[in-house]
């Protein structure tokens, strides 16, 4: 494992100080989140051309530059360096060119819960001593120092991920040679339903299972439909009727319920194979038609011939 880690431990240490406060502040539940992550899988001939602690810091380089924001990596492998992939996780915060510092006018008084209170009298024991745990800020000291931006909005953005993902997609191939070798990202938006990687020790390992057994069904039909000449505005249609709408749906109805998505695909591929079925009969009744107005046709013509050929042979007589 490669690990490429933050400038400075001061840096770290602060933003995880200043995540903390906020959430305090902000009296929220549940779990105080101080970072995102991608997971970005590298192509299995990698560790053989290019040296990883170069290419861990090419990686994080590249999003800092982007982005603007810290982050640190980690580059992991097996035994056998397959499933060659980078961890890289970032802050939603830029770090200001200076630190924004507010200064006592006054002094001031916090209590063991960091609480602040008006009077001194607010934080002393029955004997008159500051109680432990309690702190005085005296006038003219700093009490708060700011050394980050405000959250970025576009790393909570529905498009941002599939950006992060065109970006990284760009860059590796920039380091495959092989045309045939070049990675695609997958248009959500096309025609196919994604599969989802199964890890290892998934507690979901065998809903994903099933999700994944009706999704490559539906991307089955879809070959079928393709291959069958149905429209894609047609099997667009079907999809976004009968997947996107009735997952967004159930969402609102039943909030999220993994598994009632193998029932919707299920009745939208039910819906492409009816689909493809009404394009195959009208087809092959299109086809029977031409055929038989040809037979016909050429049975005319070849009437049309014998009575000419009748006709000369009477003149001739």
């Amino acid at each position: 494992m490669q690990s490429m880690k933050p400038q400075t431990a001061t840096t770290g240490r602060s933003l995880h100080d200043l995540i903390s406060r906020n959430f305090l502040k902000a009296v929220q539940r549940g779990k105080c989140i101080e970072a995102r992550e991608l997971i970005i899988a590298l192509p299995e001939s990698f560790p053989d051309l290019y040296d990883p602690d170069r290419l861990l810091q090419m990686f994080t380089n590249r999003f800092k530059e982007k982005y603007g924001v810290e982050c640190v990596s980690a580059l992991h492998h097996n035994k056998r360096k397959t499933n060659y992939h980078i961890h890289l996780i970032f802050s939603e915060r830029e770090l200001l060119p200076e630190p924004i510092e507010k200064i006592a006018t006054r002094n001031m008084f916090h209590t063991e819960q960091k609480k602040h209170v008006r009077t001194k009298k607010e934080i002393l024991d029955d004997s008159g001593n500051v109680r432990k745990g309690c702190k005085i800020i005296k006038k003219g000291e700093v009490y708060e120092r700011t050394l980050f931006t405000a959250k970025n909005k576009l790393f909570k953005q529905e498009h941002y991920l599939d950006e992060a993902k065109r970006f990284y997609t760009d860059l590796i191939n920039l380091l495959i040679e092989d045309n045939k070798d070049k990675l695609h990202v997958f248009d959500k938006n096309g025609l196919y339903l994604a599969t989802k990687k199964i890890g290892k020790n998934n507690p979901k390992a065998e809903q994903i299972k099933e999700d994944n057994e009706v999704r490559m069904q539906w991307n089955h039909e879809v070959d079928r439909a393709l291959v069958s000449q149905v429209p894609e505005d047609e099997i667009r249609q079907i999809k976004q009727k009968w997947i996107t709408e009735r997952i967004r749906l159930s969402i609102d109805v039943f909030g999220k319920c993994p598994e009632t998505l193998a029932g919707i695909i299920t009745t939208a591929t039910a819906k492409l194979a009816l689909l493809i079925s009404k394009v195959l009969t009208t087809a092959r009744e299109l086809k029977n038609k031409l055929f038989h107005e040809a037979i016909e046709k050429e049975y005319a013509s070849k009437a049309v011939i014998k009575a000419e050929d009748t006709a000369c042979c009477y003149n001739s007589s």
